[in-house]
């Protein structure tokens, strides 16, 4: 089976909405002041700052002039904030100290603006001054606002900004493609606190995103409902657009990164008195492109050097691994101090030693907490594991697919080749997060990755031409087919020949059964299988055993147990979660000599598989145990493992090789067995009814009469297969083909033929209609046509 993950990408707009407090003094957001023209001086843009087809405009407002509650900082805030905007390729709109009348005329000035300009517009709208809560509004504060004697709500409309109505949904009704809004508001409310509403809070309230606009990521300097800190005396700029100012100017600053870094500067200005708050989703967007080498323009020693991804990193495996590299010369709590520091790749690791639980006790809720951290301080790894936790739902988390996928999107942006892989691996099976399958985005995430370097990049373009060839096949284009097969070998052969175990292991199929391009060639496919298990590919190990132990005709003419034997075990090694079981069925099927410790070692196999979930190791103990195989006969332990493969199959994945319906198919006929004919007392009576459904009543002391083997066509990619389907009598719906059929196609991802499908559910009809057997119709109705053929 080949086993590739699968990620999705889909670029949404979204707006990002960075809401800061200052808390402490009557001081709302920084103060910028009132100048509705760009700004006459032109910032130079930074090194590394790289402009994308996207236009990106901003409007700044800083608000001093109070005159009975001045304000010091907005206004060299705003100046701040507009010089770092105009340096990573903004056209800022500079607004200071504007009138209730000025600022509603620059925003519908700004909106123009993004209308005329087409798609793909980024607006950024930044606020410095007063803004207070009101019966759940936000207002912003304009120049000239003399104190209410008794605030009211008439008033506030009539004479001051609603943050909400007046200037975020304007935005979001605009044509602007991402909206990032950034409020700078002290969060004390200026008016004498008797005159606020009954219980009206002291922050700032929550604000609504526009369902039918862009999405939004709102950022508070502090917890709604919480002042915020208006910064040290003699300071120049506020604590937030000192922070913000930093971050956007930062290489590589994505939304992730400048949240985490304004996060924590504001914490540590404030001594943790400030904590900023964030609502809504991280999305595609960077205000300064990374450097071209993030290892050269790394400024200080880091715990770890790991660069650019070359290869399609495993999280768990891999991640593991670099975890014990860095113990060997460091300890853990060494990786502890240098995490809780601010180290990204600490907090990486840090997280790993929680999902291992290496040096600290396992805890998800802690993985979660330091890979986050990592992901959010820009570490690639980090941002692709965290989105694999989210995306998969790693352990209890539940799937969060919408923000995993945005943590993809954002590592691959931070040159992650992982994540380039997986994004275009989505788009190729359509899988969820895309509209759906789209080979041509596939094509470009792929050779994204290749630009990279990375090592699987030309094993997942092979698996590209795969799908193409396959669809042309389908129409019928043969010269189409011809070219994408010719494609698909020489993409394979390319990451082969660069020491990729994956396509190594894909070549081998391809002499291992034929092709298009290939001929049969056991020897040569036998060689590939042990390139790509030296090169660590456990699933090539399996195949490789399966080879030797195969006694068909697509096998080596002679079975050769021993070498199977001896492939499970190194499969085993290697980390399949499935050679023990096969290794544990290899010796008792008698293939592998049965000895007194053999046959330990198998019960053993199946034990221990069991522990891990295996629903198949289940129903082979349950059936050794029955037949007095391998050990005594054990009616109470046969059933006590035939109840737990049903057990078992609540939970089994659809897409598994336990989830082959075939194994608890004989779990059900052990049940039946057991009662029927052992006459053994149900440990669940009330089961026993739904058994009889599932089995039949056919006499069970002749195996033959309740199962019979056919032999049908699939195709999984280009290559056709042989493949074994089981049927026999039962009173459920469906026949006992779909189940097996439904299986090759999501966990093999093969084809069965329409009209095989459709011959099965017929015969199965009939069967029915008029009380014979399925089995022995199906016999009957094959034999002929096989006479006739």
């Amino acid at each position: 089976m080949f086993l590739f993950s699968a990620w999705k990408l889909k670029l949404t707009p979204l707006a990002l909405v960075l809401s800061l407090t200052v808390s402490g003094v009557s001081i709302l957001l920084c103060p910028i002041a009132i100048n509705q023209s760009k700004a006459a001086e032109t910032t130079p843009k930074l090194p590394g700052v790289k402009l994308s087809a996207s236009k990106r405009f901003a409007l700044v407002v800083g608000i001093d002039d109070y005159p009975q509650n001045p304000l010091i900082l907005p206004v060299s805030d705003a100046k701040l904030v507009k010089r770092e905007l105009e340096s990573v390729g903004f056209e800022v709109t500079l607004v200071i100290n504007p009138t209730i009348g000025a600022l509603t005329e620059a925003r519908d000035a700004f909106v123009r603006k993004i209308d005329r300009s087409g798609d793909q517009v980024t607006a950024l709208f930044f606020f410095a001054g007063h803004g207070v809560q009101f019966d759940g509004h936000n207002y912003l504060i304009p120049a000239k606002f003399k104190l209410l004697s008794a605030p009211n709500k008439a008033a506030y409309i009539d004479q001051t900004m609603d943050a909400q109505l007046g200037i975020l949904n304007y935005l979001s009704e605009s044509k602007a493609s991402q909206i990032i809004f950034v409020l700078d508001a002290c969060r004390t409310n200026p008016f004498n606190p008797g005159h606020r509403g009954s219980g009206e809070p002291a922050g700032l309230a929550k604000m609504d995103v526009n369902s039918g606009g862009p999405d939004t990521f709102i950022l508070f300097a502090a917890s709604p409902g919480e002042v915020a800190s208006d910064g040290n005396s003699g300071a120049s700029n506020s604590p937030f657009s000192e922070a913000f100012a930093k971050a956007i100017s930062q290489p590589g600053s994505s939304l992730p990164t400048v949240y985490e870094q304004v996060n924590e500067q504001v914490k540590k200005t404030t001594d943790g008195r400030q904590r900023p708050y964030q609502e809504g989703v991280l999305f595609n967007f960077k205000f300064r492109e990374p450097l071209a080498d993030p290892v050269v323009a790394t400024r200080q020693a880091r715990l770890l050097e790991t660069g650019f991804e070359r290869h399609q990193y495993d999280i768990v495996d891999d991640g593991y691994k670099l975890l014990r590299q860095t113990l060997a010369k460091k300890s853990i709590n060494d990786i502890k101090k240098a995490a809780e520091g601010g180290d990204a790749e600490a907090q990486y690791l840090f997280g790993i030693a929680y999902n291992a639980g290496e040096g600290v006790a396992a805890d998800p809720e802690r993985t979660a907490y330091w890979l986050r951290r990592a992901a959010t301080r820009g570490f690639s790894r980090a941002q692709f594991a965290y989105g694999q936790r989210l995306y998969w739902g790693w352990g209890k988390t539940k799937p969060d697919k919408k923000e995993g996928f945005e943590w993809w999107l954002v590592a691959a942006e931070n040159g992650n080749a992982s994540a380039m892989l997986e994004i275009g691996e989505t788009y190729l099976y359509g899988r969820e997060g895309v509209p759906g399958q789209d080979l041509a985005q596939a094509e470009k995430y792929f050779n994204q990755a290749l630009s990279f370097g990375a090592l699987e990049a030309e094993t997942f373009l092979g698996r590209l031409y795969t799908e193409k060839a396959k669809k042309a096949q389908k129409a019928g284009d043969t010269k189409t087919f011809a070219q994408d097969s010719e494609k698909t070998l020489a993409y394979f052969q390319k990451a082969a020949q660069k020491g990729s175990s994956d396509a190594m292991y894909l070549l081998a199929h391809l002499y291992r059964y034929g092709d298009n391009n290939v001929k049969v060639d056991l020897p040569k496919a036998i060689e590939l299988y042990k390139k790509s298990i030296f090169a660590g590919n456990s699933d090539a190990a399996v195949e490789l055993a399966q080879l030797y132990a195969d006694e068909s005709t697509t096998g080596l003419g002679k079975p050769q147990p021993e070498e199977a034997a001896k492939y499970f075990r190194n499969a085993m090694s290697l980390g399949s979660k499935t050679a023990g079981v096969e290794l544990a069925d290899l010796i008792r099927t008698g293939k592998v000599k049965i000895t007194p410790k053999t046959s330990k070692e198998a019960i053993q196999l199946y034990e221990q598989a069991v522990v891990n979930g295996s629903l198949r190791a289940a129903a082979h103990l349950s059936d050794l145990y029955l037949k007095g195989e391998l050990a005594a006969k054990d009616l109470k332990k046969s059933e006590q493992y035939a109840l737990k493969a049903l057990e078992l199959e609540k939970t089994t994945k659809v897409d598994s090789e336990d989830a082959w319906p075939i194994y608890v198919q004989i779990a059900y006929t052990n049940l039946l067995n057991l009662y029927k004919v052992e006459k053994l007392q149900p440990a669940k009576p009330q089961l026993v009814k739904a058994i009889e459904d599932r089995v039949g009543l056919l006499p069970l002391n002749d195996k033959m009469k309740l199962l019979t083997r056919f032999t049908v066509p699939i195709t999984c990619g280009t290559i056709k297969f042989p493949f074994n389907v089981y049927v026999w009598d039962w009173k459920l719906d469906e026949p006992p083909t779909t189940a097996q059929f439904n299986w090759v196609e999501k966990a093999r991802e093969c084809e069965v033929p329409k009209d095989v499908v459709v011959s099965f559910q017929k015969l199965y009809k009939i069967a029915r209609e008029n009380h014979v057997s399925f089995r022995e119709l199906s016999i009957y109705a094959l034999t002929n046509a096989n006479r006739k053929k």
